[in-house]
């Protein structure tokens, strides 16, 4: 590997594994979804996945033709995606309510997207730098496809009152409530006692400001009269 070239054939063999590793982790995340929107959402990002999978044949074959690299899909493993799909899938062996299952499966979710868009990106800027146009047009397609999933996904976690994250278990909301009303308390003490503090500093900077006006008036009082006696001894 020891041209821009080369290492783009390499992203992209990648990338293939990675779309292999998600297709066979879907299904199980589908199956896992309480929640309706979710499952829909799952099930057209498998489909979308396969189409992007066959994308990435087409955009190796490209490459093929410019390129002496002798990888071939199916050689590599992502490791990367490996990883994220086995942290998934742990999450989802354990004992959880229906609605905190939904937001692991999103966090899981988004995790894969977001490899996913930092690939895929990487890879568009390789073509684009090479000049090759048509590879750098089927790249942006299929990133486009995951930052729409990657939105999907937020959507689903922040932006519906029956999405799971909304519902936060209750000890926890009321844990954090107290935490929230401790600092506003501890704030409002603060900025008393600052105004406090300021004000007893400007009553001793007035004090002493009338202290050291007193002190200049007797100095000058008996400047005037020390002069006085000498005048009346010279007379």
């Amino acid at each position: 590997m020891n041209s821009l070239s080369n290492l783009l054939a390499h992203e992209i063999v990648d990338l293939y594994s990675a779309e292999e590793q998600i297709i066979d982790a879907l299904p199980q995340m589908i199956e896992k979804a309480q929640n309706q929107e979710l499952k829909k959402a799952l099930e057209e990002h498998l489909r979308v996945t396969e189409k992007q999978k066959k994308r990435l044949e087409k955009v190796h074959k490209l490459i093929q033709q410019q390129d002496d690299s002798d990888e071939e899909l199916g050689d590599t493993e992502c490791k990367g995606m490996k990883g994220l799909i086995e942290e998934g899938q742990k999450a989802m062996k354990e004992d959880m309510e229906p609605e905190v299952m939904d937001a692991a499966i999103i966090a899981s979710a988004q995790k894969i997207e977001h490899y996913e868009i930092s690939g895929y990106g990487t890879a568009r800027a390789f073509a684009r730098e090479l000049g090759m146009s048509e590879v750098e047009k089927l790249l942006s397609q299929t990133l486009d496809e995951e930052y729409e999933a990657d939105d999907l996904l937020t959507t689903l976690a922040v932006g519906k009152e029956d999405i799971s994250v909304k519902k936060l278990p209750a000890s926890r909301s009321n844990s954090r409530s107290k935490a929230s009303a401790s600092r506003s308390t501890s704030r409002a003490s603060s900025n008393g006692t600052t105004k406090r503090s300021s004000g007893a500093r400007k009553s001793r900077t007035k004090k002493s400001s009338t202290a050291s006006r007193g002190s200049k008036s007797t100095s000058s009082k008996s400047k005037n009269s020390s002069r006085s006696r000498s005048k009346s001894r010279a007379r």
